[in-house]
C-alpha cells in the first residue's frame, strides 16, 4: 500500500512538473466555469463590438470549448486574454468550491503543537562552514532590492521627462494647419470605425476604436503610420485614415432619418450597423435564420441567403428609412449586455416596404413579436 502511494504522489508531481515546462495552467474547468465561458463569448460575438483580433481569438476559443468541454486546456497566456476579454471574476478553488456546494466546509482542526514541535537539526560543519558565505549573500540581496527600485523610478521619472520635453518641438508640414499659440497639430479621422493600435503595426495590440470626425493630436508621422494623442492615449493610427482637414458635420442620430445604402452594413438577415450610431441594430419584426453557430445545415443555408437577399435590397433600393424603437427590455438597460447584447432596435423600410414583410414573404424570415420587457424564445423554424 505504501509504495503504491508513492507512486501516486510522484506522479501527480511530475504532471505537476510538465504542465509548469509548457505553460498550461491547471485545468480542467468546472462545468458551471466552462458553461460561463462559453455564453460570454457567445454573447460577445454576437454584440457586434469585437475588434478583429477578439473575433479571430473568441473563435476559435469557442470551438476549444465546443469540442473539449471541461476538458478544455488553455496556456496562462490564452486564459489571461480570455479573461481579459470577457472579463470573467476568478474562479473558486476547486476544494472549496466543492465544500461550498455540499454545506460541509469546516475550518481545519488545529493540530496539537506537541506534535509540531519540530526537534533541533544538529548543525554539520559544513553548513556552519558556509554560514558567513549565506549572510554575506542576503545581505547583498537585502541592498540591491531597493536599489534595482530605485533605479527603475528614476529611469522612469526621466523617460516622461524626456517625453515631455519631446511634445514641446512642434512638427508643423506646411500642408497641416498648426495653433500657433500652442505649436499643436491636430488631424481627424476619416474612416467610420478606426483602430488606434499600440506600436505601428496591425500585429500589435488594439487600443480602441475611433469614430470618423474625432480630432486627434499628431505626434509623429512615419509614412503609412502616424504616432498620435487621443483619448484612448499615446497610440498609432494609420496615416491613409488622417486628414488635417476636418469631415464635413454629420448629422445627429435620430428616431426616425432617411440613409444612403453606404450608411448600412448588413451584418445578418435581421441585424444591420448604421452609420452615426453607437451600436448594431437589431430590425424588430421577425427573426431570420441565424448564420454564427445555427442549430443545423439547413438554418445556416437559410441564413445565408437572408442575409444575400437583405444586402441587395438595400443596395438596389431608390430610398431607404431608418424607424428607431425601444427594445423590449427592462427600464433602464437598454444598450448594456443585459439588453439584446448591446445592440438598438429600430425598423428599415425599403422603397416603403419594411424588409422583415419581405424576407417572411420570400420564406427568409418568421414574425417574431415581444412584448414590452421580454422576448419569447426564438423559433426553430429551420431545422424540422
Amino acid at each position: 500500500m505504501q509504495s503504491q502511494l508513492n507512486v501516486a504522489v510522484r506522479q501527480k508531481t511530475f504532471v505537476a512538473q510538465l504542465n509548469t515546462r509548457t505553460g498550461f495552467s491547471s485545468m480542467p474547468f468546472s462545468p458551471e466555469r466552462t458553461k460561463e465561458i462559453q455564453s460570454r463569448i457567445d454573447a460577445r460575438l454576437r454584440s457586434g463590438q469585437a475588434n478583429d483580433w477578439e473575433v479571430s481569438f473568441l473563435t476559435n476559443m469557442a470551438e476549444r470549448f465546443e469540442r473539449h468541454g471541461t476538458e478544455t486546456r488553455l496556456s496562462k497566456a490564452q486564459y489571461a486574454s480570455l479573461h481579459k476579454v470577457l472579463k470573467l471574476e476568478g474562479e473558486k478553488p476547486a476544494q472549496t468550491r466543492a465544500a461550498a456546494d455540499d454545506g460541509t466546509s469546516k475550518p481545519a482542526p488545529k493540530r496539537s503543537s506537541r506534535a509540531v514541535q519540530a526537534r533541533p537539526r544538529p548543525i554539520s560543519v559544513s553548513r556552519a562552514i558556509t554560514a558567513p558565505r549565506r549572510a554575506v549573500r542576503k545581505a547583498q540581496r537585502q541592498i540591491m532590492v531597493p536599489l534595482v527600485i530605485a533605479v527603475g523610478f528614476f529611469a522612469l521619472v526621466g523617460s516622461l521627462f524626456e517625453t515631455s520635453n519631446s511634445r514641446s518641438t512642434p512638427y508643423s508640414p506646411s500642408a497641416i494647419p498648426t495653433s500657433q499659440t500652442t505649436n499643436t497639430t491636430y488631424v481627424y479621422v476619416t474612416g467610420t470605425r478606426v483602430n488606434q493600435r499600440s506600436e505601428p503595426s496591425t500585429a500589435n495590440a488594439v487600443m480602441g476604436v475611433l469614430s470618423e470626425g474625432t480630432r486627434v493630436e499628431m505626434l509623429r508621422d512615419e509614412g503609412q503610420w502616424t504616432q498620435i494623442r487621443s483619448n484612448l492615449g499615446v497610440g498609432w493610427m494609420s496615416s491613409s485614415f488622417l486628414s488635417p482637414v476636418a469631415p464635413p458635420a454629420e448629422r445627429p442620430a435620430s428616431q426616425d432619418r432617411s440613409l444612403r445604402a453606404s450608411d448600412v452594413r448588413i451584418i445578418d438577415g435581421d441585424t444591420v450597423d448604421i452609420r452615426g450610431l453607437p451600436a448594431n441594430v437589431r430590425l424588430v419584426g421577425f427573426n431570420a435564420p441565424e448564420t454564427w453557430r445555427p442549430s443545423c445545415t439547413a438554418e445556416r443555408q437559410v441564413g445565408e441567403r437572408a442575409t444575400a437577399r437583405l444586402s441587395q435590397l438595400v443596395r438596389n433600393a431608390a430610398s431607404i428609412e431608418f424607424e428607431r424603437v425601444a427594445c423590449s427590455c427592462r427600464p433602464g438597460t437598454e444598450g448594456t449586455d443585459r439588453c439584446n447584447f448591446g445592440r438598438l432596435c429600430g425598423s428599415l423600410f425599403v422603397d416603403g416596404q419594411d424588409v422583415g414583410r419581405t424576407l417572411i414573404g420570400e420564406g427568409l424570415a418568421v414574425p417574431y413579436r415581444c412584448g414590452r420587457t421580454s422576448c419569447p424564445p426564438r423559433p426553430q423554424a429551420w431545422c424540422g
